[in-house]
């Protein structure tokens, strides 16, 4: 997976077979996956049977996306699968009709330990289990209903509508550059579409599906280990989702710590305003690939401008009741 300086002769070489690159894919599949959908994107040289080659690297790259015991490797492996959407997992694209796939994880009602040993109640709610990733918004952007109709921003303070370019475009990476209004106006237009109330998490929600009921510092214990997050370790980037296993809520929910933070409805000095309305600062949970190990902390509270758009900032969906 690692880059040698290669790459671009590679593509080259991939151009020389221009009626058919496929020996060279197959020299790339296993050692270089990113170059190899590389150079059947960019080097301009047709493949003789696409469809059967695209279903040749799914089924090899597949079980090897959560297996590889390097998170670097997983993660090279994620960025082919994403840029040929090929990553074919639920809750990652889209379903047939073209809507998000969400892939829900029932919360049970419950009490749960909240912040510092605050015992807090909440009603049962469903979580996705993964973020918002690029090729789910790039649906509501590109919907002739979606992101320009003026209903999904109802109630909404006067953000910039002009959507951001991500920082990075696999299409299963969790969507980033987006603000609290645009993630608003997904969950309206995705209710809408649906018939479910999918919205954004309050910041108890959040911290429940995190920290299960014993206020746990991580999803998966009370100690950092730090091949269970996309932190500022390793990676440097956002991955693709789901591809740290062992970092799973104890409810099999993905990427609570790292990769990007989540906006929250809650507003950040006055949590218990959840409103659409207004231009507070708003709760963010889970830290991301630039933050450290504290900052991923299930019980870190932190904050930010609505209106701001880094690529450090993602969000997930909840509906308030289990949706079966």
């Amino acid at each position: 997976w690692q880059r040698s300086g290669w790459e671009e002769t590679t593509e080259l070489l991939a151009g020389i077979h221009a009626q058919d690159a496929t020996p060279v894919i197959h020299w790339l599949a296993q050692a270089q996956p990113e170059v190899a959908a590389q150079c059947i994107l960019d080097s301009g040289a047709k493949i003789a049977n696409r469809e059967a080659l695209l279903h040749e690297l799914h089924s090899a790259w597949m079980p090897r996306l959560l297996a590889e015991p390097q998170v670097e490797a997983r993660a090279a492996i994620g960025r082919a699968l994403g840029r040929l959407d090929l990553d074919r997992r639920k809750g990652v694209g889209l379903r047939a009709d073209r809507l998000p796939d969400i892939d829900w994880v029932d919360i049970a009602e419950g009490d749960f330990i909240y912040q510092e040993d605050e015992r807090r109640h909440l009603p049962a709610f469903s979580i996705a289990r993964y973020p918002i990733t690029n090729a789910q918004f790039e649906a509501f952007l590109k919907a002739s209903d979606g992101y320009r109709e003026d209903r999904w921003w109802a109630g909404l303070a006067q953000p910039d509508r002009q959507p951001m370019q991500p920082r990075w475009t696999e299409g299963n990476h969790p969507r980033e550059r987006v603000s609290w209004f645009e993630a608003m106006a997904f969950c309206a237009w995705l209710s809408f579409k649906r018939g479910d109330a999918v919205r954004l998490p309050t910041e108890w929600e959040w911290e429940r599906a995190a920290r299960f009921t014993d206020g746990r510092n991580y999803p998966w214990g009370n100690d950092f280990v730090e091949e269970n997050a996309n932190t500022d370790v390793r990676l440097a980037r956002t991955s693709p989702v789901g591809i740290y296993p062992q970092g799973a809520s104890m409810a099999g929910v993905m990427d609570l710590s790292g990769n990007v933070r989540e906006w929250c409805r809650n507003e950040d000095l006055k949590p218990k305003r959840t409103q659409a309305g207004g231009r507070e600062s708003r709760v963010l949970r889970g830290g991301s690939w630039l933050n450290a190990s504290y900052v991923a902390r299930a019980g870190y509270r932190n904050n930010d401008d609505p209106v701001n758009r880094y690529s450090r900032l993602g969000f997930r969906v909840v509906c308030s009741s289990p949706i079966r």
